[in-house]
């Protein structure tokens, strides 16, 4: 699976449906310049916008959903993440809806749209996605923050 067709063909069904949403993690810190490799889909969407999305993305062979992981529960940290695969030609394919609540409140708003040859892409803001990053905190987040912020040498 090519994971830039899936990125815009998950964007499209978003946005035909009306969903709110941004794209975040690995994606968003190549797209803001600190290029990475990266191996899912992460996108932030509003939480009454979730069930919407997960139906949205189901024609797309997104159909494996996983039970709902919940991140520091019960601290500022708190993270809500539903997670939907796809498996296609042996390839397993992860995208991850990071609800927009809890510590991620407000991410959804200053978003940026890109407009693409294959379509529009909308992002986090450049701002939400270093406090993302900062609060979840593991090395692959250090790593992405030094890129983002200058510091990797």
């Amino acid at each position: 699976m090519n994971l830039v067709d899936e990125l815009h063909g998950i964007v499209g069904a978003l946005l035909q449906v009306g969903v709110e949403h941004a794209v975040c993690g690995g994606v968003a810190v190549t797209a803001y310049g600190a290029t990475r490799s990266t191996k899912d889909i992460d996108v932030l969407v509003a939480p009454d916008d979730l069930p919407r999305a997960l139906e949205a993305v189901r024609p797309l062979g997104y159909a494996l959903t996983a039970l709902p992981l919940v991140f520091d529960e019960g601290t500022e940290k708190e993270r809500h993440i539903q997670r939907v695969s796809k498996i296609h030609n042996g390839e397993h394919l992860v995208l991850d809806f990071l609800v927009a609540t809890a510590s991620l409140a407000g991410f959804l708003e200053n978003r940026v749209e890109v407009l693409l040859p294959e379509g529009r892409l909308v992002l986090v803001s450049r701002d939400a996605l270093v406090r993302m990053k900062r609060l979840a905190g593991r090395p692959q987040d250090v790593a992405d923050l030094d890129r983002l912020e200058g510091r990797e040498g």
